[in-house]
């Protein structure tokens, strides 16, 4: 038998039990019963993940595709909590705060929002998010509903049509014989919207059933007849469509509604993920009885999926993204081209961030929306300025899609497709800006969002 002596067996012990606490202290503490099937957040991105509360702000300054030079700011406050809390490496964070504000220099546009949203509410499967905002855009685009949407652009004042969005424009602004079609595809809109929903976690942390409700107030001012630079504005495409009888909604008013919805969630980081899947089915009903001016319904369904392209290479990321949406009774133009998911109260398509880039905003609305997105990320950088870690990223995206006049109808005919390519920056992991450059067919368009498109 062999003796080792006592210095020896106690040194031996220190590096037993050391090496033990290193193990203990790198697994993540054990999550609570109802997340025991959510996998945590790889290893090189916990490492990185910030503890406790931070603030996060980005200037708005640029030029909007749109509505010109923009001016605001955007802040996003968090509370990931403590490193050791069981909730660190399966929680995005602890609590999420945003409040914006934007206008452009011309003075037609100005936009605020607040946005709140708190995961395992008191350490239990509830979450809530909620938003508030006030949109005010002089000139927000119509450009019909339907699958007349889908029809080259063109106008009453000439028989010819028009490949681009920009040669379309500037025949609006034309001036005949004191005549102007310059708002033909404008409108103005003062939108002010909340929302609540409530979530909870099932199948060990997987599955999500929400309940919500939603209310707005949507304010529309028709240009027809009024006097533009020395022009009478004849009839717009808004006022054409509500003398036609082909929509709805013509003079504004109340919109609430009352939702439920299911999630399935493998995503492994929720804010930019690189594996995973998000499935998504969402419905909704606006009444009367709640206050709305229509009663009728929408139907939402969605899925997203995060893949490495190389495997065990986390910094090339093939993305897939789809969705399709119905409506159905008695719905509003203003309602037929929203697309509101948990993540994104005001997100809407076809056209525009982030659906089909490079394409007007609402360039294709309809009862029924399907559209489909594939995008390749390429991590190529992170660095840390000032102990704020960055990552920044490249990207390029495909997208297509198309509205239909009823869920019965299927064409592969007349889809509209859009392609480009974009940078993204990650400032302490969850908040990302997206730079995008779209080209379709009818133009190019530069944005910058917060947040990744899907």
């Amino acid at each position: 038998m062999r003796f080792f002596p006592a210095p020896a067996i106690a040194v031996t012990a220190l590096l037993v039990g050391g090496l033990a606490r290193a193990q203990d202290e790198a697994k993540p503490p054990s999550p609570p019963d109802f997340l025991d099937r959510k996998q945590p957040l790889p290893k090189a991105l916990l490492e990185k993940k910030a503890e406790n509360r931070y603030l996060t702000g980005i200037p708005l300054i640029g030029v909007d595709p749109e509505i010109g030079p923009v001016v605001g700011a955007q802040l996003q406050f968090y509370d990931n909590g403590p490193r050791n809390s069981p909730f660190f490496a399966y929680a995005p964070y602890r609590q999420q705060i945003q409040v914006g504000a934007q206008t452009n220099v011309q003075g037609n546009f100005r936009n605020a929002f607040l946005t709140f949203d708190q995961p395992y509410i008191d350490e239990t499967p509830w979450r809530i998010r909620s938003y508030v905002g006030y949109t005010e855009n002089k000139f927000r685009n119509y450009f019909g509903t339907g699958e007349q949407s889908l029809d080259p652009l063109h106008y009453p004042g000439r028989s010819q049509t028009f490949h681009g969005i920009k040669s379309f424009k500037d025949a609006l602004d034309d001036n005949v014989g004191g005549a102007t079609w310059e708002d033909y595809v404008s409108y103005q809109q003062r939108l002010f919207l909340g929302a609540v929903n409530l979530e909870y976690d099932l199948l060990g942390g997987l599955l999500r059933p929400l309940v919500g409700f939603q209310f707005g107030r949507m304010g529309v001012t028709d240009y027809s007849d009024r006097t533009i630079h020395g022009a009478i504005e004849q009839e717009t495409k808004l006022a054409e469509d509500d003398r036609l009888g082909k929509i709805e909604g013509f003079d504004g008013g109340w919109d609430n509604s009352v939702r439920v919805g299911l999630a399935y969630d493998t995503r492994d980081y929720e804010p930019d993920p690189s594996s995973g899947i998000l499935a998504q089915a969402f419905v909704s009903g606006a009444f009367r009885a709640l206050g709305s001016e229509f009663n009728y319904g929408q139907a939402t369904f969605g899925v997203t999926g995060y893949t490495p392209v190389i495997p065990g290479y986390d910094r090339l990321i093939a993305v897939g993204n789809a969705v399709y949406s119905v409506r159905f009774g008695d719905v509003p133009f203003y309602a037929m081209n929203r697309l509101p998911l948990p993540r994104d109260e005001v997100r809407t398509g076809l056209g525009g961030f982030p659906t089909l880039r490079g394409y007007s905003s609402y360039r294709f609305v309809g009862d029924v929306t399907l559209g489909a997105d594939a995008e390749l990320r390429w991590n190529f950088s992170e660095f840390v300025v000032w102990d704020q870690r960055l990552k920044t990223a490249l990207a390029t995206f495909a997208d297509t899609g198309r509205v239909f006049d009823s869920a019965g109808d299927f064409s592969t005919h007349d889809w509209k497709s859009s392609y480009g390519v974009g940078l993204r920056l990650a400032w302490n992991l969850a908040t990302v800006i997206s730079f995008d450059y779209g080209i379709s067919r009818e133009g190019a368009f530069f944005y910058m969002q917060l947040g990744q498109p899907f």
